[in-house]
């Protein structure tokens, strides 16, 4: 019982804190793929609550803390083999920001594709420039790199912040954290969405 309250308890800090982090304005990605949309389903095995009785929780404390949380329900997940969609929404060229398809085996990146729909140039870009052949994996990560990026992003103090989650995995979905300007650390913005497992090597 105890343990189920201060997973309510820290859920609720959690949301409390993103929306004291957020503003209404959000970037306008040039195709936003879609989240899944699910009721979301917490871990809640174990003795030892989360929080203790009575502990004050700041806020860039409660959002590891739900990072942690939603870290544990992806440790749930069926298979470390699988693909999703996403995009950079941060970037000089339309390529940088371009829908790709990732593809993860046991846990490391295996292959990035252009998606489908994958918006490559606009016209912004200089004279002579050609779009790779194949997006440049070191540009992507697998959702535990994902996750390693929005906590070290997290632990620099940023101006704001906006996370969401997929609720039967969670996996980040949708991350927005901007920084001042003369803090030196470059903002962050993407989507993930439609992520499901694949074949591939035994577990």
């Amino acid at each position: 019982m105890k343990r189920t309250v201060s997973l309510v308890l820290l859920v609720a800090i959690f949301a409390v804190s993103l929306t004291a982090c957020s503003s209404d304005a959000e970037p306008t990605p040039t195709a936003r793929p879609a989240p899944t949309v699910r009721p979301t389903t917490i871990p809640t095995g174990g003795d030892s609550p989360i929080l203790p009785a009575g502990a004050e929780v700041d806020r860039k404390t409660a959002m590891l803390l739900g990072i942690d949380l939603h870290r544990q329900l992806w440790a749930t997940r069926p298979s470390s083999n699988y693909k999703f969609g996403f995009q950079w929404n941060v970037g000089e060229l339309a390529y940088e920001k371009a829908n790709v398809e990732v593809r993860v085996i046991k846990s490391d990146i295996d292959e990035v594709s252009w998606a489908d729909n994958a918006v490559k140039t606009d016209g912004t870009e200089p004279d002579g420039f050609e779009v790779p052949a194949e997006p440049d994996l070191s540009d992507y990560y697998s959702i535990d790199g994902l996750f390693a990026v929005i906590q070290e992003a997290i632990e620099s103090d940023p101006l704001r912040v906006s996370l969401g989650f997929d609720s039967v995995f969670g996996f980040p979905t949708s991350v927005v954290i901007e920084f001042a300007p003369d803090n030196g650390h470059k903002d962050i913005s993407f989507f993930a969405a439609q992520l499901v497992p694949i074949a591939g090597p035994p577990e």
